[in-house]
Parts: structure tokens; sequence; C-alpha cells
């Protein structure tokens, strides 16, 4: 895939060198006519002659075909280079250099969310982040809500699968998708005007005589338009007291039209891109049931269009923000009643539409949700689809953190059956990394994305986390209350529901006693609601519950001294830790442990 990656941007570099160089000639042959019009006009006016007339209206012709052909090459500058990017940032996700990617979801950062942010869910160096391709609001909105909110059925995630599949294996729409997204410019919240156009805030008692009202300025221009032009004096009172009539018509209703066209004005609605991101779901055909469900709710069997109907209502804001002009919103209100015009025509639009707008960009916010998820199984080569099972178990092979590149990432097999592990190691030795490795994966496989691992058979279960905890000083909590809280909602969480609990050293920010007797109560707990996770450990004392409860099982890490140096291996072993480090890390820094 790296190979097909690198191809890519060097078609891309290639197309964008050709493209200047036409861009350049164009340029020239634009200046050569310019230049040789000027001298047959000269010319022309010394000498009159039929073939330098023609010679000239051809000359202005060829100018303006070499515009157009210009203007043209220009957009597919933008296309290739915007190709570029998108190739260049899936080597980089491929070579471990995506941590300057700009989106980094930061407003959806939580810290007490259950598990988003001990999993790096969101913000710097986060899944979202080294994933996300979406480029609209409602694709961002999805993508976020799908990574931290999932709660589909087995059936719902077996059916996203096949959608994640199958457009993993269409890298031509994933492509393409994103060049035309990314020319998006209007990237703020469409909420505000999807409720202006679903809902009655534009529709007032004046509608139902807009189509009337229209009559007046068509009669009115053509009117003015003879008196003018055949210096019909007698009729030039007639014509001012018709002007007259427009400023007291749009004077009288001036507050209630613009109460809902200025709801529109100013806000930078520029949804017209949008219309190419409709038009791609509308002309492919899918596979699956999941992606033929989002292309229908773009086109519908009633006829009508999205894409055609996104460009229509983009014209029509266009129009109405005319209303920024100052002086010419005057003149054209004087002459032609303007704001009804654009009233009328925005009423028409959502009188057709706007039972389906909502669900066209929900549709597009879904497809971009789905892409992004696919995104690792073109990026990772050890990556699969996981297999939902019944029951409480999990069973992984191969499986790796997907933030860590290739080349320095370990990946470990693991099986659990119905059981907790207490996973016990020496300082560094990677047992938090194991325990984000393990429920970052499980995150992406409820969703019905990719994971990191060559095999990957999991339970339908929820997923709550205790890791990095923090004191708050603004509510006057400790780092213990913090954490006893965090726990306590992690029991609470386990009786609700089978779940998954990853809790790394458990009590810290207490002494060796109570940490002690605390976790073990805690994980007794979680023993009983039948729930399964991971506890990670340095009092070794912990894995004693191994030998008094039968679904606690002991997992450690270890690492090795080679010329004095400590080496970690970081692979997953069966029993409790044996091996220490603290001392060895002490004298290593010049610290020297008291004997």
């Amino acid at each position: 895939m790296r190979r097909e990656f690198d191809l890519e941007v060097w078609d891309a570099k290639g197309e964008i060198e050709d493209l200047k160089k036409l861009h350049t000639r164009l340029g020239n042959g634009k200046l050569a006519s310019v230049i040789l019009t000027i001298a047959f006009i000269v010319m022309l006016i010394n000498n009159l002659n039929i073939t330098l007339m023609i010679l000239v209206l051809v000359l202005i012709q060829l100018f303006i075909l070499l515009w157009i052909v210009q203007i043209k090459t220009e957009r597919k500058q933008v296309d290739a280079a915007i190709k570029l990017k998108i190739n260049e940032d899936y080597i980089s996700r491929m070579d471990g250099t995506w941590g300057n990617f700009e989106d980094i979801g930061e407003e959806f950062i939580s810290k007490g969310h259950k598990y988003s942010a001990d999993l790096d869910i969101f913000g710097k160096n986060s899944i979202f982040q080294y994933l996300n391709t979406t480029k609209t609001w409602h694709g961002r909105q999805k993508f976020a809500k799908d990574l931290g909110e999932a709660n589909f059925s087995n059936d719902e995630i077996k059916a996203r699968q096949y959608a994640i599949w199958e457009l993993s294996a269409n890298k031509t729409l994933t492509s393409d998708f994103q060049t035309h997204g990314s020319k998006i410019k209007f990237k703020g919240e469409l909420d505000k005007l999807i409720r202006l156009l679903k809902g009655s805030e534009h529709v007032d008692s004046i509608a139902s005589i807009y189509s009337y009202l229209l009559i007046l300025p068509v009669f009115s221009t053509i009117f003015m338009l003879i008196v003018f032009f055949m210096q019909l004096s007698e009729f030039f009172i007639p014509a001012v007291l018709l002007l007259l009539v427009h400023i007291v018509l749009w004077g009288v209703s001036i507050m209630k039209v613009s109460g809902s066209l200025g709801k529109i004005t100013g806000a930078g609605y520029r949804i017209g891109e949008y219309s190419e991101l409709f038009n791609l779901v509308e002309k492919r055909s899918f596979d699956c049931n999941e992606l033929r469900a989002i292309r229908s709710r773009i086109k519908a069997d009633n006829g009508i269009v999205a894409s055609e109907a996104i460009k229509k209502l983009d014209r029509i804001i266009m129009l109405i923000d005319m209303r920024r002009s100052g002086i010419m919103w005057f003149v054209l209100n004087l002459f032609f009643l303007w704001d009804f015009i654009c009233l009328y025509m925005l009423r028409s639009w959502q009188a057709e539409h706007q039972d389906y707008v909502e669900g066209w960009f929900e549709a597009i916010g879904d497809l971009e949700s789905i892409l992004s998820f696919a995104n690792l199984g073109l990026v990772e080569t050890n990556s699969c689809l996981p297999s939902i099972i019944d029951g409480s178990s999990i069973e992984a092979k191969g499986l790796g953190h997907p933030l860590i590149n290739a080349e320095k990432r370990v990946n470990n097999d693991v099986t659990m059956n119905n059981e907790i592990f207490i996973v016990s190691g020496s300082n560094m030795s990677g047992k938090t990394t194991f325990l984000r490795t393990l429920g970052i994966n499980m995150v992406l496989g409820l969703a019905g994305g990719f994971v990191c691992a060559k095999e990957f058979n999991i339970p339908n279960v929820g997923i709550s986390t205790s890791m990095r905890i923090s004191d708050d000083l603004s509510e006057g909590v400790s780092t213990f209350y913090a954490e006893l809280q965090r726990i306590k909602g992690i029991i609470d969480e386990c009786k609700g529901k089978k779940t998954l609990f990853l809790i790394d050293e458990m009590f810290r920010g207490t002494n060796s006693k109570d940490r002690l007797e605390g976790a073990q109560t805690v994980i007794k707990s979680l023993g009983s609601e039948g729930s399964i996770g991971l506890v990670t450990t340095h009092d070794l004392a912990l894995c004693d519950l191994a030998s008094e409860h039968e679904r606690v099982v002991n997992y450690s890490f270890s690492e090795e001294y080679v010329d004095d140096e400590i080496v970690f291996d970081y692979k997953l072993r069966e029993g409790q830790s044996n091996s220490t480090n603290a001392r060895f890390l002490m004298g290593k820094l010049g610290i020297e442990p008291l004997e």
C-alpha cells in the first residue's frame, strides 16, 4: 500500500508541474493576444478594413478562450495540490510523522468521559488526529460521536464493518471525497441554517401574498422602461408613484422580511461545494446495505436530487447576501422589491426540500465517519476487522497500539476467558501502554472499524477506564478522591451492563496499606459483577488475589539487564512479575538509594 501512495504523490507532483507550465503558456498567449488586439485596433483606426475587424474579433475570442482554459487549469492545479496533500498525509500516518496534523478534535476532549481521556481518543497525538479525514461539520461530529459514544448492536457493527471494508478497498472514492470536501469554504456549524430551513421561522403572515407582490415589480419595470425610452413625459408622475408604492411596501414589511432573511445574511453560509459531495454519492453504486441506505437518503425515489437542490439553495443564499451591499440593496428593492423575491424563492425551496435537507447533511456525515474508520486499513498492514462474539471473552493475535509506529511497536497475543487480569511489572515495562492498546482497539472494533491486530475476537461490552487521574483545585478534589469517584463510576457501569474495565495503578494517591486493601475490595466487587478487565499494579501483594478468586489471573511484563543497561521487551507473560527496577534507575541517575 505504501508504494501506491508513493506513486500517487509522484503523479500529483508531475501533474502540478505540467499544469504550472501550461498556466504560464496560457498567460503568455493571453498577453500576446492583448498586444496584437491593441495593435490591430490602432491600425483599424487609421485604416478601416474588414480584414482587420475580423482579426480583432478573432483575437478577442481567442483571449476569452485562453482565459477560460486558464481558469480550468487553475482549478486542476488546486485539485492536484489537494490530492498531493491527501497522499502525503497517508504516508505520514505510515511513517509515524502525523503528529503535526492540525485537527486534533480539541472541542471533544472531556476529562469526565468514561474512557476517551485515558485512551487518547481526542487531543494531541490521539486516534482522532490520526484517522480523521472528515471535511464537514456533520462528519466531524459523527466521527467524534462514533469514537466516544458508540452504542451499536452486533448486527449494526457487522453492517458497519461491511461498509468500512468496501470503502477501504475503494481508494478512488476516498480520495475524491476528501478532495471535494477540502474545497468547502464554510466549515462552521450548519445546524442553525438547517433549523431555519426546516422550521417556520421565516414563514410569516405575508407569505401567502408574496407571489402576487412579485407581479408588481414586473409590471412597474416594464412600465418605467416604456416611459423612459419613449419619453412619455405625461407618465413620469405615475412612474414615480409606482416607485413610492415599492418603497411603502418594502418599508411596511421590512421588519418581518429582514427578520427572516437577516438570519441568513452575513452568516457566511457557502454550501455550493457540498453539491459535489452529494453528486459523488448519487452517481456511485454500493454493494453493502449500510452504504446503500446512506445513498438512498441523498438520492430518494421521489426524484429530488440533493446535489441540484443544494446548488439552487446556494444561489438563493448568494442573492440574499446582496442585502450586505448597502446602496445596491436599496436600489434593487426600490425597483424590484428584491427582498420579496428572495423570500419567495427561499420559501419555495423550503416547501419542496425542508423535509430532506437535514437527512442529506447527516448522510454525508455518516459516510465521512465510515471513511475515517476505513483509514486504518489503508495505512496499517497489521490490521483486521474483528469478530463480534457472544459472552465475555477476548482473544487477540498480534495486538498492537495503532498510534505507535510499526517499526517501534511490539505486538502481543492475549486471551481473556471471562477473567480479570492483574498485570504486574516494574516501571516503564509496558503495563499502561498495554491497557491503552487493548482499550483503543476495543473502541475501534465496537464502532465497526479496523483494529491493529492480526485477529481480534471481542464481545460487545461497555468500556470504562481509570488511568489519568489528577486533582481539581477549583472543586477542592484531591487526586485520591478523584480516583475514588472514577472507580465508583466503573463499578456502577459494570452493574448496568457487561463492561471491560481498565485500571492503572489503583489508589496511587494514598498509603500502601490503604492502597492494597482498597484495591482488593474493588477487584472483588468488580469480579462479582461478571465484568472483565485489567488492573496494573506495583504491589505484588495484590497478585495473591489470583489464588483466592477463580476469575483473577496474573500476567506481567519484565525486563533484563545487558551491559549495565535495562532492556524491555514489552511482551505480556503469564504469572506475576518478580522483578523491580526502581533502585537500578535511581542509581543510573546518580541517586544513591538507602541500604
